[in-house]
């Protein structure tokens, strides 16, 4: 009895222990486990948390392709601060000091040799609009990249000056990009003379239409009633509400490319009168203007007018536009497809007009 007793009690002094220490034991490993599994849930929860920001990031990155967040302002020469025009005539300044490694000439020389080249194609044609968009925009990026410009591509709104285009404060010796060719020197191009005020007096460009012609800046404004007939007729108000009345794309691009476009470079003259016309600094005023244009009219109707697109893809072609034509610039930059720029709240452009 005393044995059993014990060996009853040293068989509970033996087993008891090993109970405790199978219990230890099994509390250290589940210890053990959920440090592991709380380990991996902390990566995974970093590993998804990382996921989701690349996510948001990239799709922040894709809608910003479709659309931009803080468009730039264009604005009319007019309305700018005197401190703007003149910083904006400094930068156009600049692309003539600056070698080109397209052309025989500067960068200056760069854009009227490349309207001449392959800009051409454009006119008469569904690409005009398009074409132009992306040309006037290639130079305001190199006025930002090349000669440290801040602002944005002003436009000239001649519908301000239609009575008299020829006194238009663009005109202006001072804050503007001086007047006309001095008519009692010799004719130079285009029915024009030498500009000898304002800021690019005795500029000195590279080509003419289809020639390699180094001569001077020229301008040979019209007078009298060829003035009155390519100006006040075709530049007032009413003349351009009729043009932004036209509902289909193509029609709307033959109206304002033949009516006001075409009339600025004839009362103009001088170097605007040919494909050269870049030659002149206000070219890209003008065109920044007829894109104003095309953006109101765009805006009438965004959700359709930011894709009608139609007509002949190119001059004198019949074949049928394709928003997947590319618009060519032969070096001067990428060539990309008409979609990219059909709207100006795009990452590419991000503008919008006052």
């Amino acid at each position: 009895m005393p044995s059993s007793e014990y060996e009853r009690g040293d068989d509970q002094a033996s087993t008891e222990p090993l109970l405790q220490t199978n219990e230890s034991e099994g509390t250290t490993a589940w210890s053990s486990v959920s440090s592991i599994v709380r380990t991996f849930a902390f990566f995974g929860l970093f590993i998804i948390l990382s996921i989701s920001i690349y996510m948001v990031e990239n799709l922040e990155d894709s809608l910003s392709d479709l659309i931009c967040i803080e468009p730039a302002v264009r604005r009319e020469w007019r309305t700018l601060r005197r401190a703007d025009r003149l910083e904006y005539l400094r930068a156009v300044k600049c692309l003539s000091s600056i070698p080109s490694a397209v052309c025989n000439g500067t960068l200056h020389d760069e854009f009227s040799y490349i309207h001449r080249r392959v800009g051409e194609y454009s006119h008469e044609a569904a690409s005009f609009l398009p074409w132009h968009r992306y040309f006037i925009h290639i130079y305001e990026e190199t006025l930002k990249q090349r000669c440290q410009f801040k602002g944005t591509l002003p436009y000239w709104d001649w519908t301000r000056d239609w009575a008299d285009l020829t006194q238009s404060p663009v005109w202006d010796a001072k804050e503007g990009f001086g007047g006309n060719g001095n008519i009692n020197n010799a004719t130079t191009v285009g029915h024009g003379h030498c500009v000898e005020d304002g800021p690019f007096a005795g500029l000195q460009v590279q080509y003419y239409n289809l020639d390699w012609y180094p001569h001077c800046l020229s301008r040979g404004f019209l007078a009298g009633d060829f003035l009155d007939e390519f100006g006040a007729q075709r530049l007032n108000r009413t003349a351009i509400a009729a043009v932004l009345d036209e509902p289909d794309y193509y029609q709307f691009v033959l109206k304002l490319e033949d009516g006001p476009h075409a009339s600025v470079p004839i009362i103009v003259r001088g170097d605007f009168y040919r494909f050269t016309a870049p030659n002149d600094p206000v070219f890209f005023l003008h065109h920044a203007q007829i894109d104003r244009l095309w953006w109101q009219w765009q805006s009438q109707d965004l959700e359709v007018r930011a894709t009608a697109y139609n007509g002949p893809a190119r001059h004198n072609s019949s074949i049928e536009a394709q928003l997947t034509d590319l618009i060519e610039m032969a070096g001067l930059a990428s060539d990309i497809p008409v979609s990219s720029v059909m709207t100006t709240n795009s990452r590419l452009l991000c503008y919008n007009y006052h």
